[in-house]
């Protein structure tokens, strides 16, 4: 007769952990579910952003316009931040300039778009649409001139 209760003890509690396991598996997958959802929804459609329609906008306006890609985590990334953050001030509203932090998450259409291969990495269109690009960090006056070259067309 014991035995009987010791076995009906048994596969209740064993029951009871399946359950559990269930449960707790369920609201993981709810969990991810949920950050699928809010992601998709904060996704812009055909997989362009903001960013990529500013960029193709101020190229179609054939405004001169900088291009920053970087992270926000690299040393030469935060170096050239500060020059940025020095010397654009002057040139804004002659400039376009898109910020693009790399791995941000809607940014990777723009990493592949540009064949990002090092950051930071500076690309600088001028009015005609023609194309500047120089990989790694700028002393802040050669940034300087190159902006101010941008700015008057040559």
């Amino acid at each position: 007769m014991s035995s009987k209760k010791t076995d009906k003890k048994r596969i209740r509690k064993t029951s009871q952990k399946g359950i559990s396991s269930w449960l707790v598996m369920g609201g993981i997958a709810l969990v991810l579910a949920a950050i699928y959802f809010i992601n998709q929804a904060g996704a812009s459609p055909a997989g362009s952003t903001s960013l990529e329609a500013e960029w193709e906008q101020a190229l179609a306006e054939k405004r001169p316009t900088f291009v920053f890609l970087h992270s926000t985590d690299c040393i030469p990334c935060k170096a050239m931040m500060d020059v940025v953050d020095e010397v654009y001030p002057e040139f804004k509203g002659r400039v376009a300039l898109i910020d693009v932090d790399i791995y941000g998450q809607r940014n990777t259409n723009l990493m592949r778009q540009e064949r990002l291969q090092s950051i930071p990495t500076l690309v600088f269109y001028d009015a005609q649409g023609n194309r500047q690009v120089h990989i790694g960090a700028m002393q802040t006056e050669q940034f300087r001139k190159t902006m101010n070259e941008l700015a008057v067309g040559q």
